[in-house]
């Protein structure tokens, strides 16, 4: 009998995955057909949705990290929301296939932009993402209650 890999004996986890990627693909074509590239045009809706993505991956994994959220419920929270609704929102296959086909056609420097940009903005929106996690974090921690003298003037 062939022993299974861990990740593949954990059926909960495996759900997750497949719910948050089957959403999250399903989202990503829903807005690439709503708002279709024209053939040697910047590819405006992959960039957005894997700019959206790294932002929201950045917060999530922030928030995550920083939270005092259980283990267990941290680690379902991932899973669905950054393994797989983020990571089947977001398309590095598209935008490579994107890249090809621009140079393909002949738009040289708009595939070097375009390739340059998701990048460089990618990380941007990453860090910004990891700054509201943290933000976010911050603001759901549980604060002492304020202890009151009574006998201190107001």
């Amino acid at each position: 009998m062939t022993r299974l890999h861990p990740v593949l004996r954990d059926t909960p986890g495996l759900i997750l995955v497949l719910a948050g990627g089957a959403a999250g693909t399903a989202a990503r074509l829903h807005l690439e057909q709503a708002v279709p590239t024209e053939s040697g045009r910047w590819p405006l809706t992959t960039f957005a949705i894997n700019l959206v993505g790294a932002f929201v991956l950045g917060a999530l994994l922030e928030y995550l990290a920083s939270s005092r959220l259980p283990d267990e419920t941290a680690r379902r929270i991932r899973l669905f929301g950054g393994t797989g609704l983020c990571g089947g929102f977001t398309t590095y296959s598209t935008f490579a296939d994107e890249q090809v086909l621009l140079i393909h056609d002949g738009h040289l420097p708009l595939a070097l932009g375009y390739g340059t940009a998701t990048l460089l903005f990618g990380a941007v929106g990453t860090v910004a993402g990891l700054a509201v996690g943290t933000r976010l974090a911050a603001r759901t921690e549980p604060t002492e209650p304020a202890i009151i003298d009574p006998e201190t003037p107001q």
